[in-house]
């Protein structure tokens, strides 16, 4: 299958958050900008795994423009990108699981931990986010003037990954289940007291990995969050709704576990990292051969080819040597834990393909 490229000028998630920062007032050194016709105050519609494909298989009959996210298409790299305006080669969080010098090695970015622990924000106390990811500076700390507010789930409210990039809003409330979070956020438009709402909904994208972006349970969550949000929307016109996604899913044909690679681990100077679908190689050999004889699906890039997927680029000490992604269905999984479940997911994302690649953006009350 075709790959596509993230296009850092056009109509893509990062061109999206440097209008966003430009509408709250704060200027980034943006390489373009989306030019939007939107209100004075916003609200930001955040439904992770939305893919366009998801959309579209919904049935809502909803205007809406096909944009592309970031790479790697993935939650922590793409809401870095969404409130800091940076591409993900500047601030540098690249993946579900990335490599960090300054920590001796790889780490989760959302939970901000090791990969082999549970615990949430276990490195903290020992060194903070902002020194492991100095250039990860959000936007919305820098607003002057405008009362924000981010509505989010309960219990991530206040952990080192949600601080450093939708933490700067003036208020944050939380929620606990679909219905709360839509109570909420009509009680916020209702006192017209905000300039700018944060909402981010994860159902779909569970369900996605759990069931497939195609099954029954996914369209149903992604007709029943898209009615709701058109239902506000149509209450409280003040408010123009940019309502997108991080990224879409691809139905798993098959889970591929490098543990059992040995001889690709051998050539390696540390596990893979990434994601399962953006596969990150350091390595002081010449893996591409190997790479493309034994998986023939695997498009593998180079580091002269890292702005092109990264865009601009600040460290080249925070790059891989090699990105490998799948151009077909397979997921390639390296489980940093015994007895993990990640390879019985059903949907995956993080890769090229236009199903994890191309979102939605659908502007209401513009």
């Amino acid at each position: 299958m075709d790959v596509l490229l993230p296009d850092y000028y056009g109509e893509n998630i990062y061109t999206l958050a440097c209008f966003i920062s430009h509408h709250l007032g704060v200027e980034r050194q943006c390489l373009n900008k989306m030019n939007l016709n939107v209100n004075n105050k916003i609200v930001l519609a955040l439904f992770d795994g939305l893919g366009w494909n998801i959309y579209k298989q919904s049935g809502i009959s909803i205007n809406a423009r096909k944009i592309t996210t970031v790479f790697p298409s993935t939650t922590s790299t793409v809401l870095t990108t969404l409130f800091t305006a940076l591409t993900p080669g500047e601030h540098n969080v690249l993946g579900y699981n990335t490599f960090v010098k300054r920590l001796g090695g790889i780490v989760n970015t959302l939970r901000y931990t090791y990969p082999p622990i549970n615990d949430r924000d276990s490195i903290k106390d020992a060194i903070p986010f902002s020194t492991s990811f100095p250039t990860v500076k959000s936007y919305l700390k820098d607003v002057q003037g405008k009362k924000t507010l981010s509505i989010v789930p309960k219990g991530i409210e206040n952990t080192e990954f949600s601080s450093a990039t939708h933490g700067g809003t003036s208020e944050t409330k939380t929620y606990v289940n679909f219905w709360d979070a839509f109570y909420l956020l009509s009680q916020a438009l209702q006192q017209d007291a905000y300039d700018f709402i944060y909402i981010y909904i994860p159902d779909v994208d569970t369900l996605s990995h759990r069931y497939g972006p195609y099954a029954e349970p996914t369209i149903k969550s992604a007709k029943d969050i898209l009615t709701s949000i058109v239902t506000v929307s149509e209450k409280y016109s003040k408010y123009t709704f940019l309502v997108t996604a991080d990224h879409g899913h691809v139905p798993v044909s098959q889970n591929i576990l490098l543990n059992n690679d040995q001889e690709l681990l051998d050539l390696l100077d540390v596990p893979p990292y990434g994601d399962s679908r953006a596969i990150f190689l350091r390595t002081r050999y010449d893996v591409s051969t190997y790479l493309t004889r034994k998986y023939e699906n695997l498009k593998i890039f180079t580091r002269s080819d890292f702005e092109k997927l990264l865009g601009r680029i600040n460290d080249g000490n925070a790059m891989p040597d090699y990105i490998a992604v799948p151009t077909d269905y397979r997921s390639y999984i390296f489980s940093f834990k015994q007895n993990d479940e990640y390879d019985k997911l059903k949907g995956h994302h993080g890769g090229l393909l236009p199903e994890e690649f191309e979102i939605p953006l659908v502007i209401l009350n513009g």
